[in-house]
């Protein structure tokens, strides 16, 4: 299947209702004359027309057209065109909606809609029809789908959707009729008015047979409500009605574009040029179908990013179980990214189908913005060496001597102590050729906690892989020893062994030991990125 080609992200809309109120109104002069007629209408009684000047024109509408309006001055009895534009913009939109001229169907019908996140990082938006123990059933217009509760993450919150995606449209018309059933019923002007609503609404479904039906209806009960409307309104759905079929093949391929379906929509396309060659909606197919293009294209660069980051912590809670820290390291420098790219672009394959891993790759390099994630190091943060607090370390070379008695000198002479301390101990160990098993990296790995380690392997693929950006450090110090890196302990008489009391004079004494939790780091580091 061919691949859209990538193109900048656009910010689109539903088609249909632009396509049916700028094209097929368009179509309607196309299917009855190659150009739009004036509509003669009885002289109106007389009214007040508000200009875009702030002027008022008193007199009478003589006709409309696409154009404007024909007028007559009642002072001077002239008469005079009147474009659209010269009128109040409000008052304009109100007379071309009365006249057919902007379309009621123009504005998508929107419904509420529950939100539902998925724990596969993916979302659900429908309405929830049932709750049970163990699921949510969701109506879509496909039909009802139950979703295992195990698998929603989150709060479930409330939205607007498309109508047309969770219901069917003859659901959506029924369930109108059956509000205005009481009122479809009257006679006169109460039974019109009715059945006009119920037209405008059909319209807003593209179900044209039944608009028809109704305004038909209408006139029948009452005709001399909105007559001349009314007239024109039964030729627009007549028109519309004849090219149901296409219209109706157009309305599945924005549904399946609205559903991210687009293998289904390059599909229909190619069908509807095949049993519609000569369809007077080619034009709009051909807009449809570039569309469906930006449309895909922007969903790509969406989930691309979104399973980016899902497949980044997949993979590092999957790895964090391996207990060997060398296998880890090894994994973390030579195959995580290879296996990252893999599984986003078998997940974007339904959005674009063919596309490549280098072309994921690209879309994931063209990125813009986005909200930062975080990871830690945790009690690990040792295991990187000198690396975990190079950036404070060389901010506090820069630092000035602090003023003597001040809390940064005594901090001062602390490090110094621990600092000799260290290298005593490092002499010993060294002099008594015994390893110390207590900074051992993979003995302190596989006694480590899972959730731990999974975390540390995301904050060094965060970090060293190259794949992120905007990376920042924070550091928190250890809350063992305050950052010191080492704890104080007091021995006293009865605490010290008898040699350690007999070196000590048989003195109550301090003695410094490395922080067992931080193991001398003083810090726990963190990884901001995006």
């Amino acid at each position: 299947m061919k691949v859209a080609p990538l193109m900048k992200p656009t910010t689109t809309r539903s088609l249909f209702p632009a396509l049916c109120g700028a094209l097929l109104a368009s179509l309607v002069p196309r299917l009855a004359a190659q150009e739009a007629q004036p509509q003669e209408a009885p002289a109106s009684d007389p009214l007040l027309l508000r200009l875009r000047s702030g002027d008022i024109a008193f007199g009478q509408i003589l006709g409309h057209d696409p154009d404007g309006l024909r007028f007559r001055l009642l002072e001077t009895g002239g008469e005079l065109p009147i474009p659209w534009g010269t009128l109040d913009p409000l008052e304009a939109d109100e007379m071309r909606t009365r006249y057919g001229y902007v379309e009621a169907e123009a504005e998508e019908l929107l419904t509420d809609a529950d939100r539902i996140e998925l724990v596969s990082g993916k979302e659900l938006i429908g309405r929830i029809v049932e709750r049970t123990d163990t699921h949510l059933w969701v109506k879509r217009a496909e039909g009802t789908v139950p979703i295992p509760k195990s698998q929603v993450r989150g709060a479930i919150t409330a939205t607007r959707a498309p109508a047309l995606d969770l219901f069917t449209r003859e659901e959506l018309y029924q369930e109108k009729a059956f509000e205005l059933q009481g009122r479809l019923g009257a006679s006169g002007r109460t039974g019109a008015q009715a059945h006009d609503e119920l037209a405008r609404y059909a319209e807003r479904l593209f179900a044209y047979a039944h608009a028809l039906e109704h305004y038909r209806k209408a006139l029948e009960l009452d005709p001399s409500y909105e007559a001349a409307r009314l007239a024109q309104d039964v030729q627009r759905a007549e028109a519309k009605a004849a090219l149901q079929k296409e219209v109706d093949h157009l309305a599945e391929i924005d549904l399946s574009r609205a559903r991210k379906n687009y293998e289904r929509c390059l599909a229909l396309i190619a069908e509807f040029r095949t049993l519609y060659p000569k369809s007077p909606l080619l034009p709009d197919l051909n807009k449809l179908a570039d569309r469906v293009g930006k449309s895909q294209e922007r969903d790509l660069r969406e989930e691309v990013v979104a399973r980016w980051h899902y497949w980044t912590v997949r993979l590092a809670r999957a790895i964090g179980q391996n207990t060997n820290f060398e296998e880890v390291r090894a994994y973390l420098d030579e195959k995580m990214a290879e296996d990252l790219v893999r599984e986003v672009t078998e997940d974007v394959q339904s959005i674009a189908p063919g596309v490549t891993p280098d072309q994921v790759r690209r879309v994931w390099s063209e990125r813009k913005g986005g909200k930062y994630r975080t990871a830690t190091y945790g009690l690990g943060t040792w295991l990187l060496g000198e690396a975990a607090r190079a950036e404070l370390d060389k901010g506090e070379q820069n630092q000035s001597t602090p003023p003597p008695g001040s809390a940064a000198e005594a901090r001062k002479k602390l490090e110094e102590k621990i600092k000799r301390y260290l290298e005593n101990q490092k002499l010993t160990r060294q002099s008594a050729q015994a390893p110390d098993e207590s900074n051992d990296p993979q003995a302190f790995w596989q006694e480590w906690s899972w959730s731990a380690r999974s975390q540390w392997v995301q904050a060094w693929f965060a970090e060293k892989s190259g794949e992120f950006r905007d990376l920042a450090a924070r550091f928190e110090n250890c809350r063992e020893c305050g950052g010191t890196g080492a704890r104080s302990i007091l021995f006293t008489g009865n605490a010290a062994s008898a040699q350690d009391n007999q070196q000590a004079g048989g003195q109550a004494h301090e003695q410094l030991v490395i922080c067992p939790a931080c193991r001398h780091i003083g810090i726990v580091r963190r990884v901001r990125y995006r």
